[in-house]
């Protein structure tokens, strides 16, 4: 594996599973790396922390995964791995930016059309599609789209 840059969440004294951590500091998890189960645990979208993190009262750290890894395959792009340094601290504005340049960037990633066939499909409060040319389709679902 390549290392790999990740967001990971913590409860407020910096504890995952009981496990302490700290920033700055590397671990690293002996055995088998099994997602949900074994080795050290982030997402790779930011926003998929707070299913396991709450905004709230959590911290929250960029992080560098390194080692063996296994995804999660319950949908979310959580990932496990056998080594993790904790990067930096980031305050919830710092996340919020974090996570906004992570879905531009993926954004890049994706084909744009807006000739003839083109198609988008968006999903979630407040979502926007617009697409020109002939037999255009955009489907936008959540209030208001």
């Amino acid at each position: 594996m390549t290392t790999l840059t990740a967001f990971k969440g913590f409860n407020p004294d910096w504890t995952c599973r009981g496990f302490q951590f700290e920033v700055g500091r590397t671990y690293e998890h002996q055995g088998e790396v099994e997602a949900c189960r074994a080795g050290f645990h982030a997402c790779e979208f930011p926003f998929d922390v707070w299913s396991y993190y709450g905004p709230v009262e959590s911290k929250f750290a960029v992080v560098t995964l390194d080692g063996d890894t296994a995804n999660e395959s319950g949908g979310d792009s959580k990932i496990a791995a056998g080594k993790i340094t904790i990067e930096a601290e980031l305050s919830l504005p710092d996340f919020i930016r974090r996570s906004v340049d992570w879905i531009l960037e993926q954004a890049k990633d994706t084909e744009q059309s807006t000739g003839d066939r083109s198609a988008a499909t968006n999903t979630g409060y407040q979502s926007a599609a617009t697409y020109t040319g002939d037999q255009s389709a955009a489907t936008d679902t959540g209030d208001p789209s």
